[in-house]
Formats: C-alpha cells, structure tokens, sequence
C-alpha cells in the first residue's frame, strides 16, 4: 500500500483518508508543522551546539578517544541541565533499542547511572562502549540489546560511567 504525505486542508492534526479506487492511503499533515528545511522547532527554543567528541562502541569496545570533531544542532528540548556531548554509534549491538550503526547519541555527563540506563561506559580505563547497565551484586553487568551479542560481567571496579543517553540522531 503506498502512502503519500501532502499538507492538510484543514487544521486537524493528521488525518488518514482511504482512497478506495486506487487502493492506497493517503496521510494528510498538519501545515503548522515544521518542515525539516525550516530546522528545529520545540515550542518557540532554539538548537543548542553540541560538541561531537568521537566514536562509540555498540559492539566490542573500543579504544575510549574524544577530540571534538565538530558541532552538531540538537534541540534545546532535548536536553536538560548539566554538560552534553555527542558520540557517532559504531556497531549493532543496541540495534533493539533502536540505536543504529551511523547514528549520533546525545550524552549527558555522568558518573553514575541506575539500573537499567543506557550508559557510556569506561572499561578499564581504556575502552568504552555503549549499553544498558544493570547492578548484579558487587558486579556491573554491561547489557547488549542485541541477542546476538552477550551480556558482560565486571567487578564495579572496572567500569566508570562515562554519561547517560539522552537523545538520538539519526540521519536517511
């Protein structure tokens, strides 16, 4: 069934219309919507610069490096209080969580993270990696999301929270 978007001819949010004789819908948008070409719109806040540092491991760690690269427009909605950074995904291993290889995550600085946050985390002081943390005992089990990778155990020792997922950017 194909669809196809056009502005709305009223000012409903969107509608979905049937066309019976073609045999496909149609789905009509809001014409107050931002268009992408306009950039970020959250309620009347600008974007905010945030420094791209590096690569990060969805997968097997890798060496933690962060030079800042550039600068990447977030939405100021997205992001709170405190210092952020942003990291290009390199890997599959979140894919469940529904972060990509090539996608861009927004971190906010952290050393400390509950159970069940999705974290940058330092192993050893010399890899980093993405993935859900979750506390098991005196250990730190760093979760894939990602069957066809396995959980990895470590005493707490090992591994510093680096900063907490906030926000994605993916780009088509």
């Amino acid at each position: 069934m194909a669809e196809t978007l056009r502005p709305a001819t009223t000012r409903s949010q969107a509608q979905r219309a049937t066309n019976r004789h073609h045999g496909r819908s149609e789905m009509r948008v809001d014409s107050r919507a931002p268009s992408p070409r306009r950039g970020f719109s959250d309620g009347g806040e600008a974007a905010v610069n945030v420094p791209l540092v590096g690569r990060i491991a969805a997968g097997t760690p890798i060496e933690a490096l962060q030079n800042k690269m550039s600068d990447v427009p977030v939405p100021g909605g997205m992001i709170g209080r405190g210092n952020h950074y942003a990291l290009e995904v390199t890997g599959d291993s979140m894919i469940n969580a529904g972060i990509l290889d090539g996608d861009t995550v927004i971190i906010m600085e952290a050393d400390s993270a509950t159970t069940g946050e999705i974290v940058v985390a330092l192993v050893d002081n010399e890899e980093a990696t993405l993935k859900r943390l979750r506390r098991r005992g005196d250990s730190i089990a760093l979760e894939a999301a990602n069957p066809a990778y396995e959980t990895r155990l470590y005493g707490a020792d090992r591994v510093k929270v680096q900063g907490k997922l906030v926000g994605l950017i993916r780009r088509y």
